[in-house]
């Protein structure tokens, strides 16, 4: 059957994001087993730092971008060329004061011993900006190949480093094995940028050597639309660093010790979200594609095409999300036991197993507003859903024993409101109605797989035979389904 370009670019894009998922789920692991809960702790907490520098450097520019070049691709590289140097000065800048600030950052994060590992982080803030500019031209001209091996690039030297540096830091104390296992975050992102450079140069795209003669460059266009978009994307990083610090501190109130605290906030942030959100690299895959097309859709008036894409897109997201939770929340205690060592990460998991649902949601539909250009709906929802978060923390994490339930509450609440208000701006809700039936039926057949599925996986005693029979069962099934369900929807119109 061949195959719409939507749905190979998707796949594409899907199949690399496995990989280089997979890659750094391996890292979490070996920093779980290597360095503890609390090692893993502490480097979340230096991540969630750099997340937020990241968003304020770059922010949605290359969204923008890439926005930007699909509907006028002959004006990307100047685009890029002064964008790259506005970015080079702007990641110097805060890669500097990171250095210096070292210190007084890890004190505001509570935890000085963090003053190694955040100037570990200053060779990334300046690298990694430019790099997803440069693929935020790639994606405005559709280049997903380059992209994905790109990404593989960097991900796998950034999980080599970490390996390989850990082992030798450890005996040193956590302090030095965080920072140096930090280290190849830098050194991936230059390979990846270099390996980037080298094809482009190599291939010689058209675009790399058209010279736009407009006028209108498109620079306010894209710093425009950037400024939405960075407003929107934002709060996450945002709402991260504040739950880093926030949650600690609350913890401590309802009498954990701060040692206790950093290991409860590793094993939910490095474990629970992480298998949490590892599916949604599928609905990642498909918006990363489906943005640029619907956009197009939209602003050349092609609502056919546009509510046909939305369509699908919605339908793929839900029978996902569905297939995702139940295998997340059925095999909770054998990701958290057997993977990852750490019994005490189940009740999270299946706490936070509807997210892959709620998340691909609310992915797709920020998107199809950003094609509509209403990019401050999304931001309202965001920042409605983090209110709510931080008012959920402050006040439940700081009861004895309901650390784990506050953070997967707080979680889940700030997802389901943020979609919820996306919905209501798009008028989806009309939509799901008319098609409540499937959509219903989708659900009940994942509740009775899981029934059949554990059924089955009793009638044989020995382990791990039973368990691995029961995954068999329910991957061949889902998948099934899932072909059975899309498979008129994926032909060539």
């Amino acid at each position: 059957m061949k195959l719409p370009l939507l749905v190979k670019q998707t796949l594409v894009r899907a199949n690399a994001m496995i990989v280089v998922k997979s890659v750094g789920l391996f890292g979490k692991i070996f920093i779980t087993r290597t360095m503890g809960v609390e090692g893993m702790g502490l480097y979340q907490l230096t991540y969630f730092f750099y997340a937020l520098v990241l968003m304020v450097i770059s922010g949605g520019l290359p969204t923008a971008l890439a926005m930007y070049i699909s509907s006028h691709p002959a004006k990307g590289w100047p685009l890029f060329r002064k964008f790259s140097v506005i970015l080079l000065l702007v990641g110097a800048a805060c890669s500097l004061l990171t250095y210096l600030l070292s210190s007084r950052i890890a004190s505001l994060l509570h935890y000085p011993q963090l003053d190694f590992a955040i100037r570990c982080l200053a060779p990334a803030i300046l690298a990694v900006p430019l790099l997803s500019l440069l693929r935020g031209y790639l994606q405005g001209h559709e280049k997903y190949g380059v992209i994905a091996v790109s990404e593989l690039v960097e991900q796998t030297v950034r999980i080599g480093s970490l390996i390989f540096l850990i082992p030798i830091f450890i005996d040193s104390g956590l302090k030095w094995a965080v920072g140096t296992a930090i280290l190849g975050t830098s050194l991936g992102a230059v390979l990846a940028f270099a390996f980037i450079i080298a094809v482009m140069r190599y291939k010689q795209p058209a675009a790399l050597t058209t010279i736009s003669v407009d006028k209108d460059s498109g620079f306010t266009t894209v710093l425009k639309l950037s400024l939405m978009i960075t407003l929107t994307r934002l709060l996450v990083p945002a709402s991260d660093f504040v739950d880093a610090i926030l949650i600690p501190q609350r913890l401590q109130v309802s009498g954990l010790t701060s040692g206790e605290a950093v290991q409860m906030l590793g094993v939910f942030s490095g474990i629970a979200l992480v298998v949490a959100y590892m599916p949604t690299l599928f609905t990642a895959a498909l918006t990363h594609t489906l943005t640029m097309r619907i956009s197009s859709d939209w602003i050349h008036e092609r609502f056919d095409q546009y509510d046909e894409k939305r369509n699908k897109a919605i339908n793929l997201t839900w029978v996902w999300g569905w297939a995702s939770s139940w295998f997340i929340f059925n095999f909770a205690p054998e990701i958290s036991r057997y993977i990852f060592r750490v019994p005490d990460a189940e009740l999270s998991i299946k706490l936070l197993a509807l997210l892959p649902l709620i998340v691909g949601l609310r992915e797709i539909t920020t998107s199809l507003l950003w094609a509509q250009n209403q990019k401050r709906v999304p931001l309202a929802g965001l920042a409605l859903g983090i209110v709510t978060n931080f008012t959920i923390l402050y006040i439940v994490a700081a009861q004895p024993g309901l650390g784990y339930l506050s953070m997967s509450l707080g979680v889940i609440a700030l997802e389901v409101l943020a979609t919820t208000w996306n919905f209501r701006a798009l008028k989806l809700f009309s939509y799901f109605k008319s098609r409540l039936v499937i959509f219903l039926a989708d659900l009940l057949f994942f509740e009775l797989l899981i029934v059949v599925c554990t059924w089955c996986s009793r009638l044989i005693s020995l382990q791990p035979w039973s368990i691995l029979a029961e995954l068999l069962l329910y991957l061949v099934c889902s998948t099934g389904y899932i072909k059975l369900r899309f498979g008129h929807l994926l032909e060539q119109d």
